[in-house]
């Protein structure tokens, strides 16, 4: 797997070899796999301004990192990830990140050969030396081909996000399984395409009776009568790790927190929207469907240093656990 999907593949091993990416093959420039809990190694000279990635304990440029064509994430998209934010070189919530990619892995009964302080390591290595304090940080797991283990995939990157308010749209449609955070990533990516057609910033999903679940990416909260309401967390929603975070954060500043299904045809003009998740933080919505919102910039000032108090928390707890 590569970032750039039209490169050309390698050419197939010669007849009676092991496949490329199997742990039969003997180690090559840019592939190959560490032994769990091995320190990333260097990789060889890169093209100028390549990005590099961690893959399996190795760091590559992106454009050579490989996984086998019959992992199970190419052929049946069996695969989870987690998206997690980089604070001055460390991950932010980490713990509460990897306790549900653990979770989503024992679903799919996936067993991996590294442990959680292996990926703390290659995380922090890999910022290191890319040169990316501040930013996000996907680490993907594959479900492996039937002659390998799963592959472990770890990329950071800087992300221009927009601040102000945005204008979502309604797309109908709920996850499948919302306790897994999968790689089936398409029905998010055609409500974004629909989003981006429509001009505006984002989608949210809904159903049928037009209740609203979640964004293509993050999870809904109303500010409505001076608190918070999100919808249930009943396996249509990925409950965020930002979704928990701001919950406890606004219950203990006193602000009370209920889950509770809204729907688009009974929004106000006083209600406030805000969308949460790890990278992005919490971002108030303006409009859904062209139906104005209230955008409160002093309950959003609040929340959102309630928010960064708990990330500076939280990466302080990860350098005392890991580093």
């Amino acid at each position: 797997m590569t970032s750039d999907d039209r490169r050309t593949p390698p050419p197939a091993p010669a007849s009676g070899g092991a496949p490329a990416g199997s742990r039969n093959d003997a180690p090559r420039p840019g592939a190959g796999s560490a032994a769990p809990g091995a320190t990333p190694t260097a990789p060889g000279p890169a093209a100028p301004g390549a990005a590099l990635v961690c893959l399996n304990g190795r760091l590559v440029p992106e454009r050579e990192a490989f996984v086998p064509a019959l992992d199970r994430a190419v052929t049946h998209g069996i695969g989870l990830y987690e998206t997690l934010k980089l604070i001055a070189g460390v991950p932010v919530f980490f713990d509460q990140h990897l306790d549900r990619l653990q979770a989503g892995l024992d679903v799919l009964e996936i067993e991996v050969p590294w442990d959680r302080a292996t990926v703390a390591s290659w995380i922090v290595e890999l910022a290191a030396a890319g040169g990316i304090a501040d930013g996000g940080c996907r680490v993907l797991v594959t479900g492996g081909a039937p002659w390998s283990s799963p592959s472990i995939l770890i990329r950071h990157d800087v992300r221009e996000l927009p601040t102000r308010p945005l204008r979502v749209i309604t797309y109908r449609g709920i996850r499948v399984s919302g306790a897994l955070k999968a790689m089936t990533f398409l029905q998010s990516h055609l409500a974004q395409r629909a989003a981006a057609a429509a001009g505006a910033d984002d989608a949210i999903f809904v159903d049928d009776e037009g209740r609203m679940f979640e964004g293509a990416t993050s999870n809904i909260f109303l500010a409505r009568g001076g608190g918070l309401v999100t919808t249930p967390a009943e396996g249509a929603i990925l409950p965020g790790v930002m979704r928990a975070v701001l919950e406890r954060a606004a219950e203990a500043s006193g602000i009370p927190v209920v889950e509770a299904y809204g729907r688009v045809a009974d929004l106000r003009p006083d209600d406030a929207m805000l969308l949460t998740s790890s990278v992005r933080g919490i971002v108030a919505v303006r409009s859904v469907d062209d139906r104005a919102l209230r955008v409160d910039d002093a309950m959003l000032a609040g929340l959102q240093s309630l928010v960064a108090g708990a990330e500076q928390a939280a990466a302080a707890a990860f350098r005392a656990t890991y580093l």
